[in-house]
This record gives C-alpha cells, structure tokens and sequence, in this order.
C-alpha cells in the first residue's frame, strides 16, 4: 500500500529473401517469396501437470514460392522479437501439404536448454515458423514486414504462442471449506513485504477462493475479495471488489480488480498469482503483481 504514496497491402505477393540485400525501391531486385497460412490453431496449452503427454501444436499452408521445410524456433515470453539472435531452434518439419506443427513440452524445454520442468507456470513462449523454399530461400518475421504478416487479411501463421498451465484442484489443497496460508514472494502494493504470511484464505467452492483480509486496510473496515478460478486451466479473474478503507491516508472505499492476462491460481506447483488494479472512486492507484506460495 505504500504505492498509494508515491502514485500493423500485399505488393504482388512480393517479400525480401535472406540471399537479397536491402530494398532498394526497384520491384525487379526482388524476389517471389513464401509465407505460411494458418489453416488451424490446434491446442495451444501446455499442462504442467502432465508434461509427459503435453504438447501444442498448429497447421499451416505454404503461400507463394513452394516450400521444402519449416523451422520452428522460440523465445520465453509473449513478445515477439526479430532479434534473431535470441531465438532458440525448436524442430524441422517437411512440408507435405497442410503441414501440423506439433511441438511437445520436452522438445520445447530441450530448445530452451532447461529440464521439462524448467517450463514455468503462467508463463508464454512465442513460437516462429520459418518458411525455407525449394529454391533455397528463406522467410520469416525477420524479412516479412509488420505490416505484412500482421495483416489479418493475408491470415499469415509466421508467430503463435502457448502457455504453460495447471489445473486447478480444489482437492489438493484440501477440499471445499479447507482454509490455508500462503507465504508473499511479491506485492508491487507493498502492503506485504516477501516472507510474510497471509492467513485465512477459505476454499469457497471448487472454482472459487475467498480472501477474507487480502490487504493490510483498517480492521475496522477490511473486506474479503473473491478470486474465480477456470479449474480446467488454474486462470484467475478478481471481479472488481471494494476491500476497506485506508483512514491514515484519506482513502475509503478502496477496490482492487484482475487486469490483463498474468492472473493464475496453480494447484500443482501450489501457486498464485494476481495483477490486480487497485482505485478508490475514480482514483487509480495503479496495477501491481501479487504472487503467493501456499504453505
């Protein structure tokens, strides 16, 4: 809390190869080049719980100059980079037609050269599909504009994505009507410091976990906040709750509510985590991480 204080046309089917220079305005220096299609995006979620049966996977179609193969590379994390350097080679797959990209947990972890277990929770990896034709050339994100590959009307698959998961199990943590602590490992708010306890969090329902005194606010005034929980992926939502007041700053009412997608409550690696943003009327305090380790 002490955060309260301180408050993307188609140029006649047209690309740059990797055996050409730069552009140099004449259409006649360049050569016809290949992209992939998406014709479908197959399951795209890791589960952690399970990474020995694991995998995701996606099917494209060659557009342009036939292709021989593709190469799948890979980076950690939802963004994604032409800084090629940082891209880890994944698999070679020949093109046969509709080709399926299918990558498993093990051979994504061997990529990033860290044990299957390695993979992180919650976490995204960014996957690059490189289009290699039969006539030696080579297209991916790196030579293909922004403006190009990030059209949707070209239905272009150069880059996708899968997430690591874990399904909630309300069991494993003891059932329905259980109640548990959790150790802070961080709080962007800074009500908590990392290795302090929260205590009397109650397993409401098998989808649902109650706070009864998520923050440190007057005990005269605390709330208790309800965080949702999708079992089958451990994905969090905070629908937006009024948790007390802070009398010493002025501040009553005060809410917190899950924003965007970093947001997970993990029964298998007995972990959570939420990005919760907090406001008092129409006042923002801001977006802040709260992550906490079951004990």
């Amino acid at each position: 809390m002490r955060k309260i204080i301180s408050v993307l046309i188609l140029m006649a089917l047209v690309l740059t190869s990797c055996k050409k220079g730069q552009i140099n305005g004449d259409y006649r220096e360049l050569g016809i080049g290949s992209y992939l299609t998406r014709v479908a995006i197959g399951n795209i979620i890791i589960d952690y719980s399970n990474l020995s049966n694991s995998k995701v996977d996606v099917t494209v179609r060659e557009y342009g100059t036939p292709v021989s193969k593709v190469i799948v590379y890979v980076t950690k994390g939802s963004s994604a980079t032409t800084n090629k350097s940082l891209w880890k080679k994944v698999k070679e797959f020949p093109y046969n037609g509709d080709t399926k990209l299918e990558i498993t947990a093990a051979e994504l972890a061997a990529a990033l050269n860290i044990p299957v277990t390695g993979l992180e929770t919650g976490e995204t990896y960014t996957f690059y599909n490189q289009a290699v034709s039969k006539d030696g050339q080579v297209h991916d994100i790196t030579n293909t504009g922004s403006g190009f590959y990030g059209n949707p009307n070209y239905n272009m698959l150069m880059t996708w994505q899968a997430v690591v998961v874990c399904p909630f199990n309300a069991a494993a943590w003891g059932g329905v009507g259980a109640v548990f602590s959790a150790r802070v490992l961080e709080d962007g708010w800074a009500d908590y410091s990392p290795g302090d306890i929260i205590s009397n969090i109650e397993i409401t329902s098998p989808t649902q976990l109650k706070f009864n005194r998520m923050w440190l606010t007057d005990p005269s005034d605390t709330r208790p906040v309800l965080v949702n929980i999708n079992a089958a992926t451990g994905a969090a939502t905070v629908p937006r709750q009024i948790y007390g007041d802070y009398a010493a700053f002025g501040i009553s009412d005060i809410s917190c509510a899950s924003t965007g997608t970093n947001n997970w409550v993990f029964s298998c690696v007995n972990r959570i985590t939420l990005t919760l943003n907090h406001m008092a009327g129409t006042v923002n305090y801001g977006t802040y991480v709260l992550r906490l380790q079951k004990l």
